[in-house]
């Protein structure tokens, strides 16, 4: 700073936009020039730094005012002015900055307000979110409790359901071991009575041994002293009561023989009667393990009841409870979870509803088939097994041909008796004749005379009694050829309705294997209106070549075939030649069946009409019938 007291010097300040003046110090005229010319201070707020003019301890003479001191004051005013305009501008800068940060410091404000607003606002929504998560969250675990405790449900009921047909089929193996310790009990009391029968046969056939030996000790005894008396002299009174007391041995002997028989047949009715006292006793047994059986199914069948009743109780309990409007909420969700909750029950009541009913389904069907089943093994074992009213015409027409054989070889016996005394006793009555003279020749020749024409009208009665007997026995022979042709027809016709059965059930077996598939793709192209083709069968030439096979042997099959031609034919409108031909065949098969029933019930009444004619048939016929 220059120490000169005359001069006014202005500094300008580097570090900020301002200009400092810096005078020595004036006198007071000097300061009030300056002052009025020059303001000796100012000062701008903003922090833009401030304008001073400071005194110096300047000492001015009172003579200074010359000319270059106004020049440069004027020089200085000049400066003064525009250091004014100057600061004029940076106070005017300065409002204007001043001004903006006002404008800043609003906008800052506002923003914060919005931020504030866009926070509680953004909390809001999140609070809202995070609820209906909490919300969701719940239900979810609401859901999946409801769906453990219906997992274990439903683990509870299987596991009661595994329990039960265990159960069930601890029982049934018990009824089956029951049948069949029954059935090997029924076995071994047949076996035992079998047994005692063939003992019981076994001694009378040994009795019988033992009087037929002694029977023919006796004949031998007999004829011995026959021989030894025919050698002796016998008159013919005594022949005649010997003859007699032989024959009433004979008959002594066959009536107790007669007597042996029924005393034989009172211990094999006594036998039976023991037996058939065995079989009501245990029939009694097993009608009382039966009766228990029922009691016990009852008292189960009547818990049974009792659980169902308590089940419906408590389900008409839930169903109020679900129907009541006052345990149900107003809200949206409430509404939903109840309609879910029905819809869960009757999705678990209808899953029910159709196990029992597809398990029922299988019972019957499997009923069904083990019915059919046997139906046809007994149609095959009735046309394998002989009419029980045949058996029993046959066995008495050889009962009666054995009882004519038996009399006729008594006869016979008798006869050869006889010719034997008659020989015997014609050497020794020879010399007695000769003796007794000539007057019995007389009646000895008459009665050969008789004899010779008795044996004539007996030769010519037998020629006439073989002559009919032939005749009897061509019919009968007839009749039983026609029996056998008939018979034959007949078990024939049984094994062909139980072939058919078979077929039938074998048929029912492929439809119910196949029939579903076949549905379900005839669903899946019923859009696409495609012709399906008819099912395979045999084409034109092999039924040409084969006509008669198709009339007999296939009749279910082609029946079967027919029956599925027509369906589809109500399904599409063009049917192959070769179904029509199929159909032709059926109806030509129909027709041979029908002409053969009637042919066939045409043999059988001439078979009739011819059966009841009386024949005495021998017993070669008899036992080639047989």
């Amino acid at each position: 700073m220059g120490k000169n007291p005359t001069h006014v010097k202005l500094y300008h300040n580097q570090s900020a936009p301002l200009w400092v003046v810096l005078c020595p110090p004036l006198n007071d005229a000097q300061d009030a020039l300056i002052s009025r010319e020059l303001p000796h201070e100012f000062k701008v707020d903003g922090g833009f730094g401030f304008i001073f003019i400071f005194k110096a301890d300047l000492f001015l003479n009172n003579k200074m005012c010359d000319r270059g001191d106004e020049e440069e004051v004027k020089r200085l005013k000049v400066q003064l002015r525009e250091t004014e305009e100057q600061v004029q501008k940076a106070a005017q800068a300065g409002l204007d900055l001043l001004n903006q940060q006002m404008e800043l410091q609003n906008r800052l404000d506002e923003q914060r307000v919005e931020m504030t607003n866009a926070l509680e606002s953004a909390r809001t929504k999140t609070r809202q979110l995070l609820e209906q998560e909490k919300y969701s969250l719940q239900k979810e675990v609401e859901l999946k409790s409801r769906m453990l405790e219906s997992l274990q449900s439903e683990i509870e009921s299987v596991k009661n359901q595994h329990k039960r047909q265990l159960e069930e089929h601890k029982e049934h193996l018990e009824m089956n071991h029951n049948v069949t310790v029954t059935e090997l009990n029924n076995k071994v009391h047949t076996v035992q009575s079998a047994l005692e029968e063939s003992h019981l046969n076994e001694k009378q056939m040994r009795h019988k041994l033992e009087l037929l030996t002694e029977t023919l000790n006796n004949k031998v005894e007999e004829l011995r002293a026959v021989n030894e008396l025919t050698h002796t002299s016998m008159t013919s009174e005594m022949m005649e009561v010997q003859m007699k007391n032989m024959d009433l041995e004979n008959n002594k002997v066959e009536l107790e023989q007669a007597l042996q028989e029924l005393q034989y047949r009172e211990q094999q009715l006594e036998l039976s009667n023991e037996t058939l006292q065995r079989q009501l006793e245990r029939l009694r047994e097993e009608k009382e393990e039966r009766e228990r059986e029922a009691v016990s199914w009852f008292n189960s069948l009547e818990k049974s009841r009792e659980a169902n009743r308590e089940l419906q109780v408590e389900l008409d309990l839930l169903q109020q409870q679900a129907q009541d409007p006052n345990s149900k909420g107003n809200s949206l969700f409430a509404e939903l979870e109840d309609k879910r909750a029905e819809m869960e029950k009757q999705l678990i009541c209808m899953k029910v509803q159709y196990q029992s009913l597809q398990k029922q389904y299988a019972f019957s069907k499997q009923q069904m088939q083990r019915l059919k089943v046997q139906i046809a093994t007994l149609m095959q074992l009735q046309g394998s097994r002989a009419d029980p009213a045949q058996l029993e015409r046959l066995q008495s027409m050889v009962s009666e041909k054995n009882g004519e054989i038996q009399n006729l070889m008594s006869k016979l016996q008798r006869l050869e008796k006889v010719e034997m005394m008659v020989k015997a006793q014609t050497p020794n009555s020879a010399p007695g004749e000769g003796i007794e003279g000539q007057d019995e020749t007389y009646y000895t020749d008459l009665l050969k005379m008789k004899l010779n024409n008795s044996i004539k009208d007996s030769e010519r009665l037998g020629d006439e009694l073989s002559l009919q007997r032939m005749k009897s026995l061509s019919e009968s022979q007839r009749a039983l050829e026609l029996e056998r042709k008939l018979f034959t027809v007949e078990r024939m016709l049984k094994q062909a309705q139980s072939d058919k059965i078979k077929l039938q059930l074998r048929v029912e077996d492929l439809q119910h294997k196949y029939e579903p598939k076949e549905g379900k793709k005839g669903l899946l192209q019923k859009r696409k209106k495609e012709k399906l083709a008819v099912d395979v069968v045999p084409s034109v030439e092999k039924l040409e070549d084969a006509p008669e096979n198709l009339q007999c042997k296939q009749e279910p099959e082609m029946e079967e075939k027919s029956a599925k031609n027509v369906k589809i034919s109500l399904e599409e409108p063009v049917i192959s030649n070769s179904s029509f031909y199929l159909t032709d065949c059926n109806m030509k098969s129909e027709e041979m069946h029908q002409k053969n029933i009637k042919e066939d019930r045409k043999k059988k009444q001439k078979n009739v009409e011819v059966i009841h004619v009386k024949s005495s048939n021998s017993t070669e016929n008899q036992c080639a019938q047989q």
